[in-house]
């Protein structure tokens, strides 16, 4: 008798790395966020949003073309409404003053810079191509400013083409050898409407396929994060309450898809050992004192065994 089959599985194409731990630099949506997290728990050297979530391929290319350009941020870039923040930034992004604001922003700016400079990948991870304008300019962040001072518009294909093709320029200019790795968020935009939301994803794979077939460049490759938890989990089970989010079943599904998309086989060894130096950390003892010296008694050895480790 045959076996019921319950679900979809698919192939991603093997993308292995060429670095025995490479480092990593992260943007785009709160799930970039996440898997950022991850790489850092399993002791990689992870950067990640220089200024907070940025859901829309716009916002992260302005982000980039400031910090290539290395162009300074002024008064006017900032807003005042009790404090001091800019459209471009999250709504984590606020200052008490203006100078705190032009300040904080610069030293960031040319910190990013140093950073995209040494890091061997990039990961960007698209949430929408559905965006905010604000006087017609479209912003990362809308800071709880009233609604009608917004409009919410889809980008045109031609429009996110250029944004994401301007991304790879401005990340090869950094550095040559970068290897870039593009997903699209799995969290879909219900608010926006379930048609609105799957178009606008729709817009983001299908550009990014289209550069990298145009490009032929074998550091740059997509990862079917979206894929994976639409058609692969294809199950609300898989998601939080609000049936938008992946629950952490489905994000540790997804990260292990991607361990295994671009990770050596010795690189997957070493993740592994460094998860059980987590696990450990993050259990509560009954005695304490006892743990912690078993927890610096763990984390010595893996620093001996792999001192490239980031713990």
């Amino acid at each position: 008798m045959n076996l019921i089959k319950l679900k979809i599985d698919f192939d991603i194409p093997q993308k292995e790395l060429p670095f025995k731990w490479p480092s990593f630099y992260s943007m785009g949506s709160c799930f970039a966020e996440n898997q950022s997290m991850r790489l850092s728990r399993s002791g990689f050297n992870v950067k990640s949003n220089p200024f907070g979530i940025q859901y829309n391929p716009v916002s992260i290319e302005q982000t980039l073309r400031r910090i290539h350009l290395d162009k300074k941020y002024e008064a006017q870039d900032f807003i005042s409404s009790n404090r001091f923040f800019s459209l471009q930034h999250h709504g984590s992004f606020e200052y008490d003053s203006l100078n705190a604001a032009i300040g904080q922003s610069n030293l960031i700016l040319t910190k990013t810079r140093d950073q995209l400079k040494q890091t061997d990948v990039c990961i960007f991870t698209l949430g929408t191509s559905l965006v905010y304008q604000y006087d017609g300019k479209t912003v990362a962040n809308c800071h709880r400013l009233p609604t009608q001072d917004f409009k919410h518009v889809q980008l045109t294909y031609q429009q996110t083409f250029d944004s994401l093709n301007s991304i790879i320029k401005y990340c090869k200019k950094f550095n040559p050898n970068l290897h870039l790795i593009f997903t699209v968020s799995p969290i879909r935009h219900l608010r926006s409407g379930i048609v609105e939301s799957n178009r606008s994803k729709a817009i983001l794979i299908s550009i990014i396929h289209d550069l990298i077939e145009s490009l032929k460049d074998p550091n740059i490759s997509y990862f079917p994060a979206y894929e994976i938890f639409i058609d692969e989990l294809r199950d609300y089970r898989f998601s939080k309450e609000d049936l938008s989010h992946p629950n952490k079943q489905a994000q540790d599904y997804i990260w292990r898809r991607f361990c295994n998309t671009y990770f050596a086989n010795d690189t997957k060894t070493i993740i592994s050992s460094v998860e059980k130096y987590s696990n450990f950390k993050n259990h509560q003892p009954l005695k304490v004192e006892s743990h912690q010296e078993q927890l610096n008694d763990m984390k010595q050895q893996l620093l001996r065994t792999y001192p490239f480790l980031n713990l």
